[in-house]
């Protein structure tokens, strides 16, 4: 009965998001095509918009390039080993009670609200680079916390956990805003998440028989791992322009 209460509230949540957005105006010039494409149509395009997509990157600074590969690679694993978060902590490994796991995540939202306000005001002061290379770097120390943590080692780790993908998510989207014209951004936008929702689909899988067959801590070691070089990645290969796109 919660958990169904708790659903009743997202879907109003977003319904209200969904009627507030109708105010949102449009900044690009509205073409003037009166005719709604039909599906059979989209369908036979699809091979072609890919492949238009992915030649985005080729009218683009590098940079947005390597933003693109650091960000498929990292959100795939981030968003698998979410999935196995609750059932490593309350079933498998740490074994701690369901109402502590409750308070570790409100702790964890309550917890980056500050620090996320901060964030957002001193990434437009000093620049966004810094924080998405803090992002990926606070995922190690969250992981190896998380792997043997007691309750209280946990509300650490998920401080930084937290902390970690909120810097990511939103340096990544205003880097990625500063790097390309507007007009090619949707194109950019929606090739990053076509390669992303492919790597999180293949990553579920790999992640799901090392956590059930070979080590149900190796997910999350992998997590820590694979976040170091990235952020590496992210520091010598991506610069923030000097001229940003509005």
């Amino acid at each position: 009965m919660g958990m169904r209460i708790a659903y009743v509230i997202v879907l109003v949540a977003l319904l209200s998001a969904a009627t507030l957005r109708i105010k949102l105006k449009e900044t690009l010039p509205a073409n003037d095509n009166k005719v709604r494409p039909k599906i059979l149509d989209a369908l036979k395009e699809y091979p072609e918009s890919v492949r238009e997509s992915l030649r985005v990157w080729s009218k683009v600074p590098k940079s947005a390039f390597y933003l693109f590969i650091s960000n498929v690679g990292i959100n795939g694993l981030v968003f698998s080993c979410q999935t196995y978060f609750v059932v490593y902590a309350t079933k498998t490994v740490l074994k701690i009670t369901e109402p502590q796991w409750a308070i570790v995540m409100t702790f964890m939202y309550l917890s980056i609200s500050l620090p996320g306000i901060l964030a957002g005001l001193k990434m437009d002061a000093v620049g966004r680079k810094r924080f998405l290379i803090l992002g990926y770097l606070l995922y190690v120390p969250a992981m190896l916390l998380f792997v043997t943590a007691d309750f209280n080692r946990l509300l650490l780790a998920f401080f930084f956990f937290g902390l970690g993908q909120m810097l990511q998510v939103n340096s990544y989207q205003v880097i990625l805003g500063d790097l390309i014209p507007r007009e090619l951004r949707g194109k950019a936008v929606g090739c990053s998440q076509f390669f992303m929702y492919l790597a999180q689909a293949f990553t579920q899988v790999f992640v799901g028989v090392l956590y059930a067959y070979v080590s149900p801590q190796l997910p999350f070691l992998l997590l820590a791992a694979v976040a170091a070089p990235l952020s590496i990645l992210v520091m010598f290969r991506v610069s923030e322009p000097s001229f940003k796109e509005v």
